[in-house]
């Protein structure tokens, strides 16, 4: 009896593995691309985030707690350190729909909306805790529909400002869909889909804006094992979506994966970086990382894209 469930066992191990690994193993790259270049070197100090505009590229100089605005040629144009209250360690970046960059701040809990001067001209949040409103450590946001979704990275959810109220997406917890374990940034694509950098679960999540969940993708049939393989994550710390495509920063493995948005691998950049943080997509398709590691901000031009 004892053999036929060990056989039974050794089954079910045996298939697994080659749905779980099968594919990282065999995976290529549709999307390629090559070393463009660096900016913001000797400035940058613990940098985070990043939002691209008209050929501008703002950055979230988390260690000089503030964002700094560079040209996409490299030249900064303008610094924004003199916020009222100052700025908390800046997080990851996102544009409002009245054309304001949401900033959350990881240590005052609070997103702060920032206009063109670089004013501060409203905030959300500001009160820490686990209640309903509040939030502990922000780590992302993202908009859709005149609603905030916020990555409330100690309280292991997805907060939902605004809009019909608040409300909260995700439970604490591991492995099972809609868990998240702290959870450091999210995007939204449309009006309908909210996609979570589920860090410490080395997964990515998307639900709809209504919470409810629709799917995940990341090591083990996306149950959060860490790992190296194509479509693994090792700490999924950044997310951005872009025509149909996903980006995510995949931390301790150096890389950023890049996906279709139902979790479809497509590629990778990973030359010379060293634990980025998050990216963001240029108007011809270019590939701008926040190389973390490296304190500067790494280019990547698409093979194949138009000059």
């Amino acid at each position: 009896m004892l053999k036929r469930v060990l056989a039974g066992l050794a089954v079910v191990v045996t298939v697994l593995a080659s749905v779980a690994v099968g594919p990282g193993l065999t995976r290529r790259d549709a999307l390629t691309y090559d070393w463009g270049g660096e900016l913001g070197v000797g400035l940058l100090r613990e940098p985070i985030g990043i939002a691209y505009r008209d050929a501008r590229l703002y950055v979230s100089d988390a260690g000089n707690n503030r964002i700094i605005v560079f040209d996409t040629a490299g030249p900064v144009l303008e610094v924004w350190d003199a916020s009222d209250p100052p700025l908390g360690r800046p997080m990851h970046l996102s544009w409002a729909g009245d054309g304001t960059l949401l900033v959350p701040e990881y240590i005052n809990d609070r997103v702060s909306h920032i206009d063109a001067a670089g004013r501060v001209v409203k905030q959300t949040g500001g009160r820490t805790g686990p209640d309903l409103g509040a939030m502990d450590a922000p780590g992302g946001v993202a908009e859709a529909g005149g609603t905030l979704f916020v990555a409330d990275f100690y309280n292991h959810r997805v907060d939902v400002l605004g809009g019909d109220g608040n409300r909260i997406i995700g439970r604490p917890g591991r492995v099972r869909a809609g868990r998240l374990h702290y959870p450091t940034d999210v995007a939204t694509a449309g009006d309908t889909l909210v996609y979570v950098a589920d860090a410490y679960n080395h997964r990515v999540q998307v639900f709809r804006t209504d919470g409810t969940f629709v799917r995940k993708w990341g090591g083990p049939l996306g149950l959060g094992g860490r790992g190296a393989l194509r479509g693994w994550f090792r700490v999924a710390t950044g997310i951005e979506v872009s025509d149909e495509t996903v980006y995510v920063a995949d931390f301790d493995n150096d890389r950023v994966q890049i996906f279709a948005a139902h979790g479809k691998y497509l590629g990778q950049v990973a030359d010379s970086l060293l634990r980025p943080t998050d990216m963001v997509e240029g108007d011809r398709g270019e590939l701008y990382v926040v190389d973390f590691g490296h304190n500067r901000i790494a280019r990547f031009e698409r093979r194949g894209s138009p000059s």
